[in-house]
């Protein structure tokens, strides 16, 4: 009987978590759509965003911005580098839309959280069964200074592709991944020296954005010393796009690793389903996608990318 207490206790709690996360979601007034994304704002109260609307289209820019940055960083790492798309992949095969919320910051306590689970909003005229994925911007975040729409856009690649979800991986990796959009394939006066150590291996799991500069993108310099993307490999459009002040979202062509750094994350999936194997996971718990066991999977997976890269540095 207790038991049964308890889990009623258990499943009402998760009911009302759930029903506190989709609230102020579903109350977002204003969507602004492009495609498959969806991006929903208030213009009054708690999360209101910036008003200011220069080029007069009844969007405020902030909002279209934001959207702009998304799209580009879309249209750059899937279209044209082939990173792998999470809506053909198989663990979010059937979902219809990306949905952004703009929060206040003082609500999400960051600029920007991504979410790896299957979202089921029931907004007003979706389909019962309309499912999303989605991220979160703070109000406070605007896109011609500030690449956390890009940032969290590669999250949800990342989720598409595996369920690791290493904090040196994830975060380092998305940091990186923000030098797409960004001025410069690397940090700048990075150097190149990956030679990782045993015990610097040993040090990932302690690390998150620190990772991208200590380890990602020493990598992808020394693999990568060129960093140029091939402007074929560039879609027209989001070499064109512009944010509402006419200033350029692709700032230039510069991107150290893109190859390497792709490579691994397509290769992640095998890793997951090798590690669920030998781990007998029934089911990827949060507890297990931030599991520290993950690390011996992700590293074997970068190293045998490198082994089969020209130039090969192990």
């Amino acid at each position: 009987m207790n038991q049964c207490i308890l889990l009623f206790a258990f499943l009402a709690f998760l009911q009302s978590a759930q029903a506190q996360f989709v609230a102020p979601r579903v109350a977002l007034p204003h969507v602004l759509v492009k495609g498959k994304m969806r991006f929903f704002y208030d213009t009054e109260g708690l999360h209101a965003v910036d008003a200011t609307d220069a080029n007069g289209n009844e969007v405020p820019d902030q909002v279209e911005d934001i959207a702009t940055q998304t799209q580009a960083a879309w249209l750059l790492l899937i279209d044209g580098l082939g990173f792998p798309d999470p809506f053909l992949g198989e663990r979010f095969r059937g979902v219809e839309f990306l949905d952004v919320h703009l929060l206040s910051k003082g609500k999400l306590k960051s600029n920007g959280i991504t979410y790896d689970e299957i979202q089921r909003f029931k907004r007003p005229g979706d389909p019962d069964a309309t499912r999303s994925l989605c991220f979160d911007v703070a109000t406070s975040v605007k896109a011609p200074t500030n690449l956390t729409p890009a940032h969290e856009l590669f999250h949800i690649i990342q989720n598409g592709a595996c369920f690791f979800k290493n904090r040196w991986y994830t975060e380092g990796t998305a940091r990186w991944s923000e030098r797409a959009l960004g001025l410069g394939g690397v940090s700048v006066g990075l150097k190149a020296s990956w030679t990782p150590t045993e015990e610097a291996w040993k040090t990932l799991d302690s690390m998150a954005y620190e990772a991208a500069a200590q380890f990602w993108e020493p990598l992808a310099l020394q693999l990568d010393p060129k960093g140029e993307i091939p402007p074929d490999r560039v879609p027209a459009s989001s070499r064109e796009m512009k944010y509402v002040s006419g200033e350029p979202v692709l700032k230039d062509l510069k991107l150290h690793g893109w190859e390497v750094i792709r490579d691994i994350l397509i290769e992640l999936r095998a890793s997951d389903t090798l590690a669920a194997k030998e781990r007998k996971l029934d089911r990827w718990s949060e507890a297990e996608q931030t599991s520290p066991k993950n690390t011996a999977y992700i590293r074997k997976t970068v190293e045998d990318v490198i082994d089969r890269s020209s130039g090969g540095i192990r």
